[in-house]
């Protein structure tokens, strides 16, 4: 029992997937005091997991990380266990471990494999993480064609050429996102170059070079950019939207598994159109299977109350469902109670007030922000369903 509570047992739980793909989960159910312990778990995880800078770290603050992972696993106040450190880098690889670790200047301060954590400095740590990769060849690779023969290091002007035509998207407004100059090149040499000599006269060495790659000045993405920055007031067919094709299938498209969790994570890693191939089942209950195939099928329903759960977690822009739809009509009257039944008010089923937003021919669609929490449906009805199909084939009959 977990303690005297009028909540119904369905508002305290909430479970945890850990996965290292969409099809590899594990999962854990816990079942909290009361619905509001619960619901504070649960807002308290998105945020962590949905932190944008978090969800966006570099190679070196990841290596940060494992570092203070490491220190605060140990219990205790001197030392930290080699056995912490083989489990956190490479638990298979023991001995590759302990060698690197001694190369690294770390070695045993006693007989239990104990480390000071005096000398358990991040330097130390990071000195010891690149024995372990035993050297990055494609970045010597790079590093050699920049700078030619004749050097063991770039210059100024290499640098600032490399940063211009191989590190910056050309098609970047130059207002917006001007080159790198040697003024800010430097800077950069001066953060991540270690040889003080170097810095002085705006040099990259191997090391410093590295360093540089693997640091936040060398992210893909702008960290400040990655929350909602853009205008999401225009037409709905004037973005790239993010979408999923065959969503239900876990392997390949002749023998894969379907699953009605996929759906889940797909909208939980923020996809916003979702494909459903949709076919008669029995018991006039439709199916979601990959079509003459030897795909495993799932209940329609199933997916569609997975949906209602999980669509506006990561998101609240409009969630649009692609229904490849091959079901007859007695199963198709069967989809639609259970999308205005199980969605509700999310469902967009009839059009919206704003008299901008009329689905008309010579009107622009609808705006992400007008369809906040909105679900649309994406439905192509099959020829022989088609109105002037269905009369022509009661024609056909009455003439019989």
């Amino acid at each position: 029992s977990c303690g005297e509570t009028s909540d119904p047992i369905e508002e305290r739980c909430f479970q945890i997937i850990t996965a290292d793909s969409f099809t590899n989960q594990t999962f854990y159910n816990f079942l909290a005091f009361s619905a509001k312990d619960c619901k504070r778990f649960v807002d308290d995880l998105f945020a962590l997991c949905h932190h944008f800078i978090n969800s966006n770290l570099s190679q070196m603050d990841y290596i940060r990380k494992m570092h203070k992972r490491i220190l605060l696993s140990s219990k205790d106040d001197k030392f930290v266990s080699t056995k912490d450190v083989i489990k956190a880098v490479a638990k298979d690889e023991k001995k590759k471990v302990i060698e690197a670790l001694k190369v690294a200047g770390l070695k045993p301060a006693d007989k239990k494999d104990h480390l000071p954590k005096d000398k358990f400095t991040f330097d130390a740590f990071y000195k010891f993480y690149k024995e372990m990769l035993a050297g990055r060849p494609e970045l010597e690779k790079v590093f050699n064609d920049i700078k030619g023969t004749k050097r063991n290091y770039l210059t100024l002007e290499q640098t600032v050429e490399f940063l211009n035509k191989y590190q910056r998207d050309p098609r970047l407004n130059e207002i917006l996102f001007p080159h790198h100059n040697k003024d800010g090149t430097k800077k950069l040499i001066q953060l991540y170059e270690h040889d003080k000599s170097k810095q002085k006269i705006g040099q990259f060495t191997l090391e410093g070079f590295t360093n540089y790659l693997m640091s936040p000045d060398n992210l893909p993405t702008n960290i400040h950019n990655l929350p909602v920055n853009q205008n999401m007031d225009q037409p709905l067919s004037h973005y790239f939207i993010n979408s999923s094709h065959n969503t239900y299938l876990t392997g390949d498209q002749f023998s894969g598994r379907s699953s009605v969790e996929i759906y889940r994570q797909c909208l939980l890693s923020g996809c916003r159109c979702i494909e459903l191939d949709c076919w008669d089942g029995e018991d006039n209950e439709p199916q979601i299977t990959h079509g003459f195939t030897l795909c495993s099928s799932i209940q329609f329903k199933d997916v569609i109350e997975a949906i209602n759960e999980t669509a506006f977690k990561t998101s609240p822009y409009p969630v649009i469902l692609s229904f490849e739809n091959h079901c007859t009509p007695r199963q198709q009257q069967k989809m639609a109670e259970y999308c205005i039944e199980i969605f509700g008010s999310k469902l967009l089923a009839l059009p919206l007030d704003d008299a901008k937003a009329q689905l008309k021919p010579g009107l622009m669609l609808p705006s992400p922000e007008m369809l906040k929490y909105k679900i649309l449906i994406k439905n192509k009805k099959r020829k022989e369903d088609m109105p002037d199909q269905v009369d022509k084939e009661k024609k056909k009959k009455k003439k019989k």
